[in-house]
């Protein structure tokens, strides 16, 4: 929730799923999601293609607030209404584009505009045609380890002065106009960002929600996030401490009975899914049963 005049969460350009795990090949190479960027055909990345990225680790540093679980798509479900500059997401629309740039950054560098032993150029420098053409950016010969804006546990950050070509001031786009109720969904490689200052009347309020398939790994997930429920405790990705569970009157696992139906109960990891249901194909019918396997609803 911001409130108007709200400049302190103010979160710049940035990728979140890891960071560094995108260029471990105990990471993101873990599925060969980059291979294609990686082997000089960065054309044919397809950012759309999921099933590589089944096997990802992408929290390989223990990250506070970094998430575990399989996202396809992050997104927020809004509970007021917002528009550009009121405390709303912008997202960089250059999806495969944008990707690949920030993951082959680290390996080249400019000729000229930066003083010798500097790393970044000046504002003024890194906006100029001179620093921006391609003949003064070449590969590095000798590898770095400094991967801009990726730090082991934390997120991917942009910036203008570490990735000028991306235009990041001009580039980012506002979301439409949501109102209570609207569901936005961004690709999980997209870099985005919120407004600076909230420089509208009323409060930008979400839900976080990303999607999360129902995968293997996910239902191990829900294993781990099904008794932090039950005990009333903080899910496995947050920080830790006491929760809920010292509240009086906190919603209970027996609770839900009556709260919700059965697939909100199967999303809290309480009710089996049904893997005999009409329609499902093979692999659906495989990933429900594996599923309930890992959640103890088979023998």
């Amino acid at each position: 929730m911001r409130l108007p005049g709200d400049s302190r969460f103010a979160l710049g350009p940035h990728v979140d799923g890891g960071s560094v795990e995108r260029w471990d090949e105990q990471g993101y190479g873990l599925g060969k999601v980059y291979d294609a960027v990686w082997k000089g055909r960065w054309e044919d990345f397809d950012p759309w293609e999921s099933s590589c990225r089944l096997p990802v680790k992408s929290d390989l540093h223990q990250g506070v607030g970094a998430c575990t679980a399989f996202r396809m798509f992050q997104g927020w479900l809004s509970l007021s209404t917002c528009g550009a500059f009121q405390g709303t997401l912008l997202a960089n629309p250059l999806l495969a584009k944008a990707t690949a740039y920030y993951l082959l950054r680290p390996f080249f560098s400019p000729k000229r505009g930066v003083e010798s032993g500097a790393q970044t150029a000046s504002e003024a420098v890194s906006t100029s045609a001179d620093f921006l053409a391609s003949n003064n950016w070449e590969l590095d010969v000798t590898p770095s380890s400094w991967l801009q804006g990726a730090t082991p546990g934390h997120g991917q950050e942009l910036s203008h002065l570490l990735h000028p070509h991306l235009h990041l001031q001009n580039s980012m786009v506002h979301m439409p106009t949501v109102r209570p109720g609207d569901y936005v969904a961004w690709h999980c490689d997209t870099i985005h960002s919120v407004d600076k200052t909230h420089a509208g009347t009323t409060d930008s309020s979400v839900l976080y929600i990303p999607t999360c398939p129902l995968t293997e790994d996910n239902a191990k997930y829900l294993v781990r996030q099904r008794e932090k429920f039950v005990n009333g405790l903080p899910s496995p990705d947050f920080g830790g401490g006491v929760g809920e569970s010292e509240h009086k009157g906190r919603v209970k696992a027996e609770d839900l009975e009556e709260l919700v139906d059965v697939e909100g109960r199967r999303a809290v990891g309480l009710e089996a899914w049904d893997a005999d249901a009409e329609g499902l194909g093979a692999g659906e019918r495989e990933v429900l049963d594996r599923a309930n396997t890992v959640l103890g609803f088979y023998g």
